[in-house]
């Protein structure tokens, strides 16, 4: 059970925007699914989305009742995506999600009561992301600055708490950033994306002079917030500790290996053999364009084949068999 709650406003009366409606509804469409081609798993998160264009005046009230309703049964894991009006409001040392209702822009649902709900709530795992200005104060003790975080909960804002968050007609810049990271570009080897590596290629992708993204988690496990295709099987890399009995252990790879076969040395090596040898070596190179294996003596895999040397776990590759000698997949 995965849910997910997105709101977007662009109708405010005295400050409008543009593009929050949109961003929410493209991130819809990436959560709801995963990416993977599979016909097994397609389905990801339950999203309810809550759009002040279509749903009327997005209240104070009705914002409350929708996060109320996201938190209040038990689940794997609740998220809740936020793109609008954001202030920090120096009276009460809180950053405030905007609503439609408020005459001076002040008016809606605080960070701490979110946070409170999330506390309390019977969902395992509570994601928060906020593409609006000065979200970065949320989860902080009030007057404090010091961060306050239930367990199991992560938050993920585009801007620190005295930042504007940054946007275009076409939606804002952070949620850009996101919702190519949940395309992809921020998943692992085995197609997995967590908020912690969207943090990472959002930072990466914002120089010193942007907005700056924060995130904050108490969690003992990474919630995966969306798969993509693999770019080495699960049951590829369960085979590394077959193949690389030991860390620093040396595949041995000769001209068999290869579907190059040069001229002359068609009878080198059975027919039956080669077909083995060839089967594993694509896996190799599978893991060699991925970054877990490397070959030794030569700059290519195809000339270590053909060279007769071999290939080694690079750093990464010694993790990921770790992981396979362990179970872990």
């Amino acid at each position: 059970m995965k849910r997910a709650l997105l709101i977007g406003i662009d109708h405010y009366p005295l400050n409008p925007l543009t593009g929050c409606e949109k961003d929410t509804g493209r991130l819809s469409e990436l959560l709801a699914r995963h990416g993977t081609g599979s016909r097994s798993r397609p389905k990801n998160f339950d999203v309810d989305i809550l759009l002040s264009e279509v749903d009327g005046p997005v209240t104070r009230l009705v914002m409350l009742d929708a996060v109320k309703a996201l938190l209040r049964d038990s689940a794997e894991v609740a998220l809740l995506y936020f793109a609008g009006h954001g202030v920090f409001d120096y009276s009460t040392e809180n950053a405030v999600l905007v609503a439609q209702d408020g005459e001076d822009m002040q008016t809606g649902v605080s960070l701490s009561e979110i946070t409170a709900l999330a506390a309390k709530s019977p969902v395992t795992s509570v994601v928060i992301i906020l593409d609006c200005c000065q979200s970065g104060a949320a989860g902080e003790i009030p007057a404090t600055g010091l961060s306050l975080l239930g367990s199991g909960l992560t938050i993920l804002t585009s801007a620190d708490r005295q930042q504007v968050a940054q946007s275009t007609r076409n939606g804002g810049v952070f949620t850009r950033l996101l919702l190519t990271a949940l395309e992809g570009s921020a998943a692992d080897v085995r197609g997995q994306i967590t908020p912690a590596a969207v943090y990472s290629h959002i930072d990466q992708s914002l120089g010193a002079w942007h907005q700056r993204p924060i995130y904050k988690a108490n969690v003992r496990e990474f919630v995966i917030l969306r798969e993509v295709s693999p770019r080495v099987e699960d049951e590829i890399l369960e085979q590394l500790g077959a193949w690389f009995p030991s860390p620093d252990h040396v595949f041995a790879l000769d001209p068999s290996f290869e579907t190059d076969i040069r001229p002359g040395t068609e009878d080198d090596y059975p027919e039956e053999v080669r077909q083995v040898n060839q089967a594993v070596f694509r896996a190799l190179q599978r893991c060699n364009r991925s970054g877990l294996v490397e070959p030794v003596g030569a700059e290519h895999m195809y000339h270590a084949a053909i060279q007769g040397t071999g290939c080694c776990l690079t750093p990464l590759g010694r993790y990921y068999r770790d992981l396979s000698e362990e179970g872990r997949f």
